[in-house]
């Protein structure tokens, strides 16, 4: 199998449909994925002080630049980041926090059950745990989904919402453009309308006109 970068593949009405259904660690997982677009790195880091403060949901998440990818470089300009969590963020969180058990503000926000609460999952583990629910959803089992998968969403939602490629690399926290670019992809449907617009004739001339193999 190999990884999916198709972020059209993924339905969220079908991952909705299953969200309820599964733990609330790994529902606020892919829901904040999906809703962030964070990095797997980014989203492993996170502690529950970030996202849970005075009994509910934060509004906006500060991840810290050492948490970010390239952060930790000396002499890299990477910033630290302030994320608006949105509605289905928020509920996801309070799903997942909102309950009986007491949490240190401390602790890793995505914990493993192996670790009792004290480590935070591993990067194969929330891999694993992605792809799973993923698949269980109706999405093809031909490909390795993960959190870069979401990402890649979550890209193509701003997108699309927007128009506006400066807007998504802010929303991505990518340095540089042509990295948005990337994730973006073109789409040869798109491509190809855009061609065939530029190439429509001026001032009404019939296109019955051109040549059979232009106008055809």
């Amino acid at each position: 199998m190999s990884r999916c970068d198709c972020p059209n593949d993924i339905q969220e009405e079908q991952i909705r449909q299953i969200l309820p259904r599964i733990p609330a660690r790994d529902r606020a997982l892919i829901e904040i994925g999906l809703q962030t677009g964070l990095r797997l790195s980014e989203l492993l880091s996170l502690t529950v002080s970030q996202m849970w403060r005075d009994g509910r949901p934060v509004g906006v998440l500060h991840v810290a630049r050492r948490n970010l990818k390239g952060g930790r470089a000396l002499g890299n300009s990477v910033r630290s980041r302030a994320i608006p969590l949105n509605l289905r963020a928020r509920e996801a969180i309070a799903a997942y926090l909102g309950g009986p058990e007491i949490r240190s503000p401390a602790s890793p926000l995505f914990p493993s059950r192996n670790g009792r609460g004290a480590k935070a999952l591993t990067r194969q583990a929330a891999r694993n745990c992605i792809h799973r629910h993923l698949v269980d959803a109706g999405l093809s089992r031909d490909y390795v989904w993960g959190a870069h998968s979401l990402r890649k969403r979550f890209a193509r939602k701003i997108y699309e919402a927007t128009k506006d490629i400066q807007v998504t690399r802010a929303a991505l926290g990518h340095r540089f453009i042509v990295t948005t670019q990337a994730y973006l992809g073109e789409q040869e449907e798109e491509a190809g309308c855009a061609i065939l617009r530029m190439g429509e004739p001026a001032n009404g001339e019939d296109a019955r006109q051109l040549p059979k193999e232009v106008a055809g």
